[in-house]
């Protein structure tokens, strides 16, 4: 079973990776990362996930989605109609999980112009709801700069925004995710609408 285990995600991950956090997928790719997420789903070593949250602790990157996000959106978008609507790239898509406070951040990079880094933020907290499912309040959206030296103001001006645009807002809704496999290093969700999510660890 381990090798089988082994095989099963090491062609996910090369498949998911390949999709460009699911911007890339045809109908096929789709249902071939589907079937293999099923096939792990069964085979998962953690029976009950959240009673295991130390393993969810940290960071992960997403490698697919069928949730659906276009890699050029808007910050409105992003942000659940809380920040301004500018136009963006998408790059990265993150997602930070702590015991500490039971943190859940959920952080979206993305380029803006030629060469302007930022960093899209939904931050929430989770609690637990049964052995896999995962409830998330989430509180506050933001947005900044990726680079260190590139001040407040620079950055609105390259965003096109004035001074009296939000960089952050407060927000007060609820979501849920089922965590459906789990180990080490990977980590399968399913969310509302049964959307898939294919995260690996990177710290």
């Amino acid at each position: 079973m381990v090798s089988v285990l082994a095989n099963l995600k090491k062609e996910l991950i090369s498949i998911s990776t390949a999709t460009d956090i699911g911007f890339n997928s045809t109908p096929t790719i789709k249902q071939q990362i589907e079937t293999l997420a099923e096939s792990l789903e069964v085979l998962n070593p953690t029976v009950e996930p959240t009673s295991f949250m130390e393993l969810v602790q940290g960071r992960w990157q997403l490698l697919y989605s069928t949730f659906g996000l276009e890699r050029e959106t808007t910050l409105q978008r992003l942000s659940f109609g809380k920040l301004p609507n500018v136009t963006v790239n998408v790059t990265g898509i993150f997602q930070e999980v702590y015991l500490d406070n039971q943190q859940y951040i959920n952080l979206i990079e993305f380029t803006v112009g030629s060469d302007v880094k930022g960093v899209a933020a939904v931050t929430g907290r989770y609690r637990v709801e049964d052995s896999k499912r995962l409830n998330i309040d989430f509180l506050e959206t933001s947005v900044k700069s990726a680079s260190n030296d590139l001040d407040v103001s620079t950055f609105r001006s390259c965003l096109g925004i004035d001074s009296q645009s939000a960089l952050e807002s407060k927000l007060d809704f609820s979501g849920w995710s089922d965590i459906t496999y789990l180990d080490e290093n990977l980590r399968l969700m399913r969310g509302n609408n049964q959307n898939l999510y294919v995260l690996v660890r990177t710290n």
